[in-house]
């Protein structure tokens, strides 16, 4: 598996759902497109990774939080689930964004138009 964070991941870190879904998305070739919808704060999923956004309008309560939510695994335990702020979440997307470009410097100017769109 091609990764930017690297397992084995910790439990015993609480952000580790979040690097397993920006590995898994590059894993499977779309790195770019996921940070591209991520910053327009579109949920983007793969079978065992996931990205979701809250929707208020939705019927459904678990559809309703603050932050951005990650999965992690098919299909995700409740214990592979975090909801972090939308502030922990950029933070994560430029630390993957960094380390993505170490690999792929050639989309440097791809990388930097989509964070330039990052409003959170």
């Amino acid at each position: 598996m091609k990764e930017l964070f690297g397992q084995p991941y910790s439990e015993s870190d609480p952000y580790w759902v979040v690097k397993g879904y920006f590995d898994r998305m590059y894993d499977d070739g779309y790195f770019i497109e996921a940070v591209g919808y991520i910053v327009k704060r579109w949920g983007v999923s793969t079978d065992g990774a996931y990205c979701n956004f809250p929707d208020e309008n939705s019927p459904f309560d678990e559809e309703h939080f603050e932050g951005v939510e990650f999965s992690y695994g098919y299909p995700p335990k409740d214990e592979d689930t975090i909801v972090v702020s939308e502030a922990v979440c950029s933070k994560f997307i430029r630390l993957a964004c960094e380390k993505y470009l170490q690999r792929h410097p050639e989309d440097t100017e791809k990388v930097k138009e989509l964070l330039d769109k990052l409003s959170f």
